[in-house]
């Protein structure tokens, strides 16, 4: 088994990456009709809600790539460290 694991961990360290940048290709949440709509109506609740709404998402985005990116450093790290030495004596 542990010859397994600084193998995964370098693998899931490649899929992290992947996922990170594939989440950065991807473009960020814009503001859509809905919120357009309800700043020209004046609908003042309805707005902030969506405001609110688009704010989170955009903070969901960004925490999500910069979780990615950070488990990809650790798991290679892990990965490496679990590295067993074939020349140690």
């Amino acid at each position: 088994m542990k010859k397994l694991l600084s193998p995964l961990c370098l693998v899931l360290a490649l899929a992290a990456l992947i996922g990170g940048f594939a989440t950065l290709a991807v473009p960020p949440p814009e503001v859509g009709i809905e919120l357009h709509r309800a700043r020209v109506e004046g609908e003042e609740d309805y707005q902030e809600l969506l405001e609110q709404s688009l704010e989170r998402e955009r903070w969901k985005r960004t925490w999500t790539i910069v979780a990615l990116f950070a488990s990809a450093v650790i798991l290679t790290a892990a990965g490496f460290l679990t590295l067993s030495g074939s020349a140690r004596p």
